[in-house]
C-alpha cells in the first residue's frame, strides 16, 4: 500500500493523522510527533522541501496564532511555495475540535449527553478546555477522573487525558460523521482526496 508520512504536534494528534490517511486509502507512517508546536514549526520548511519526493500530511493547530489558516500556513512555510505532495493543514482552532464534531461517537465514548456536545466545534475558543469540561459532565466517575485535572494541579487536563483521547481517535471516532459539523475537517479531507484523485500522492 502507498505511504504518507505525517508530522504532528503531539501524541493525541497522531491517531487523527493516521485515520485521515487511511480514509483516503494510504498507509500512514509516523515521522514526527514533535511535542509541541514550538518544536514542530522550525522543521516544517525542511519537511516541505522533502515533499518533492515524499507524501506528507502535516497537522498544526491554528490556536490564536494567526487570523486564519492560510496566513498561519504561509508563515510556517516562510513564504516558500508548498510542494505538491505536502498537505499542510490547520485544525481550527485545534485538533480537539475535530473529535466532538462526531457528536454521536463522542457522547458514547465519554458517556456524556448528546445534547451537550457542541454542533459547531470549529467555533470553540479553546477546544481542549471545552473537551475537558464536557467530560466533566460524564455519567462515569472513571472518565471524570481520567479527563479532569486533579484538585490543585496546574495541568489543564487529567492524568489519562492523552490515552483516552487517543483511544477515541483510533476507534469510535468517525471522520465521516465529524466532517458534517467541522468545516475545517471537511476541507482537510477534501484536500487529501484531491491529492489522491489527481495522482499527486502516489
Amino acid at each position: 500500500m502507498r505511504t504518507v508520512y505525517f508530522a504532528v504536534e503531539g501524541r493525541t494528534d497522531a491517531p487523527v493523522a493516521q485515520r485521515l490517511i487511511r480514509l483516503v486509502g494510504f498507509r500512514p507512517q509516523e515521522a514526527i510527533v514533535a511535542g509541541g508546536k514550538s518544536r514542530l514549526d522550525p522543521r516544517i520548511p525542511a519537511l516541505n522541501r522533502s515533499g518533492v519526493q515524499i507524501n506528507w500530511l502535516i497537522l498544526r493547530d491554528l490556536d490564536h496564532d494567526a487570523p486564519c489558516a492560510s496566513q498561519l500556513i504561509g508563515g510556517l512555510l516562510r513564504e516558500s511555495r508548498r510542494m505538491p505532495r505536502v498537505a499542510l493543514r490547520s485544525p481550527i482552532r485545534a485538533m480537539e475540535s475535530w473529535l466532538p464534531a462526531d457528536g454521536d461517537g463522542f457522547a458514547r465514548e465519554f458517556s456524556v449527553s448528546r445534547h451537550r456536545v457542541p454542533d459547531d466545534p470549529d467555533h470553540l475558543d479553546n477546544p481542549k478546555r471545552s473537551v475537558v469540561n464536557l467530560c466533566g459532565t460524564s455519567r462515569k466517575s472513571e472518565i471524570r477522573a481520567a479527563m479532569l485535572p486533579r484538585t490543585g494541579s496546574r495541568r489543564q487536563v487529567g492524568p489519562a487525558y492523552t490515552d483516552r483521547i487517543s483511544t477515541f481517535a483510533r476507534g469510535l471516532w468517525s471522520p465521516e460523521r465529524a466532517l458534517e459539523r467541522s468545516p475545517s475537517l471537511r476541507r482537510t479531507i477534501a484536500a487529501l482526496r484531491r491529492l489522491v484523485d489527481e495522482g499527486i500522492w502516489t
